[in-house]
């Protein structure tokens, strides 16, 4: 599955790969991962960053990351970075 992730930290990752952010992004629960959509996320849509990062990952290595919300157009997950970092570099798109 193709997977995108907008950052203002491009260059880093592509040098040293994804890192594991934490915390709560509006919940009660604390998380922790890397955010990928299944298609690039603009500002209004979470979306932090100019640089767009596509990575290519089997649905069955992050179907239980996903980030599961009604009635958005997208879908979202929270990867572990290590996990991430097996199938990457990313592309810049």
């Amino acid at each position: 599955m193709k997977l995108y992730h907008r950052t203002r930290n491009a260059e880093e990752i592509m040098r040293e790969g994804f890192k594991d952010a934490r915390g709560q992004f509006l919940t009660i629960h604390e998380w922790t991962g890397v955010w990928f959509s299944d298609r690039p996320l603009n500002s209004n849509e979470g979306g932090k960053g100019d640089t767009i990062l596509e990575i290519e990952i089997p649905f069955d290595a992050i179907r239980k990351y996903e980030w599961k919300e009604q009635d958005k157009p997208y879908r979202k997950f929270v990867i572990p970075a290590k996990l991430a970092n097996r199938y990457g570099p990313p592309r810049i798109i």
